[in-house]
């Protein structure tokens, strides 16, 4: 809690300064209404742009780095979708000779130690 009031006092002293200097550096004066605005709600209001501006730009970058992420795990899906289809045959064979190369050594190993054990 006290982190928090500094950085209030700090961001209250900050926007005062800043609103002075805009004021007079600048020469900026924001009109509401027919009326001039305070060096406080020059910056209050600029400040207030910038934050939509911050949210509109992250929203945009989100959305572009969305579209480009989807885009490519698409393009990705599609390659593998395509790769298996393209050789459904041999990853088939592949699997079939697995398969036999495991049956197969297993039952050899059988005959190997009853063979083994016929000739002690």
């Amino acid at each position: 809690m006290k982190n928090f009031l500094i950085a209030l006092v700090i961001a209250i002293v900050l926007v005062n300064c800043l609103g002075s200097l805009v004021d007079s550096w600048l020469g900026m004066h924001l009109i509401m209404s027919d009326e001039l605005l305070s060096p406080w709600e020059n910056v209050a209001v600029l400040s207030l742009i910038g934050v939509a501006l911050a949210i509109v730009g992250f929203v945009v970058a989100v959305s572009v780095i969305g579209t480009i992420l989807l885009a490519l795990g698409a393009g990705f899906l599609a390659l593998l979708v395509m790769g298996v289809s393209a050789f459904w045959p041999i990853i088939l064979i592949v699997i079939a000779l697995y398969a036999l190369k495991n049956r197969n050594s297993a039952a050899y190993k059988q005959q190997n130690e009853r063979n083994m054990h016929h000739t002690l």
